[in-house]
Order: C-alpha cells, then structure tokens, then sequence
C-alpha cells in the first residue's frame, strides 16, 4: 500500500483525475488549460502538485484516442461506452502516465491509481484498474525510456 496519500503527486493525481471525469461529463471550451486553472484553484491545488497535475490532465485529453486504443485492447468483453465515467477516467490518466511519463515508475503509477479507484471507485474499480493498467504497463510503448522501478 502506498504511504504518500499527502504527497503532492498524490493530491496532483486527485486534481487530474476530478478534472479528466469532468471532461468525461462534458465538452470543454477551447481553453481547457484555463478551464484546468479554475479546476484547480477551485480544489486548493497546491503550487507544489500544480505543475503534474495540469501535465497529467493535459497529456491524457490530448492523447485520448491512443489511450481509448489501449483499453478497447486490454478491457475484453467490455466495450469503452459500457464503463462508467469514473472507472474510466482513471484507466485514462493512468495509462497516459503509464506511456507518457518516463519518469515515473510503472510501479508508482500502479499503486497510485489502485489508492485513488479506492477512494474514488466502486468496491471492484480497483481490481478493474490494476487488471487493465497492469497488463499495459508490461507493453513496450509504456517500457521504453522507462526508469526502473523504485520498489
């Protein structure tokens, strides 16, 4: 279990998350980095957790197409319409920082979306998490220029 629910990684994975089920919810304006600004502001974002948070909901609406791929790929018998928002905006946050932050270890990312579908999810969402993210975390798009896992 992971002991850094007040790192500011954390707290910034919160802030991405709420605003990537929000987009889920509804079409943004044009200025979603502005829109992400207000989100922020809105859910005390701290200074320290602003910088990945707003890199981690920019990186996954961004790459939503590539990232739905990956579920439709590793979600069998499920069909991405079917899962409910809330599931699906941390499969999507997840795999984005899975494929798109090399800095961060697969492990990491890992634990940190399995605490939040716990906070966030329903009694099976972390379970469904880890069994989709997992699997991608092992794809090469996610492994290479990876750094080594820290556990």
């Amino acid at each position: 279990m992971s002991s850094n629910h007040h790192s500011p990684r954390h707290r910034a994975r919160e802030i991405a998350f709420q605003f990537i089920y929000r987009y889920d919810q509804e079409i943004p304006g044009t200025q979603i980095f502005d829109e992400f600004t207000n989100h922020a502001a809105h859910f005390e974002c701290p200074q320290e957790s602003f910088d990945f948070a707003a890199r981690l909901a920019e990186t996954t609406l961004k790459q939503l197409k590539t990232i739905d791929e990956m579920i439709v790929k590793h979600a069998q018998n499920w069909r991405i319409d079917r899962i409910n928002s809330v599931d699906k905006s941390i499969l999507r946050m997840g795999i984005a920082e899975l494929l798109f932050f090399k800095d961060v270890p697969a492990s990491v990312t890992l634990d940190e979306l399995v605490e939040l579908s716990k906070v966030f999810g329903e009694a099976e969402t972390p379970s469904f998490v880890n069994g989709i993210l997992d699997p991608i975390s092992r794809e090469p798009m996610a492994t290479n220029g990876k750094v080594a896992s820290t556990s």
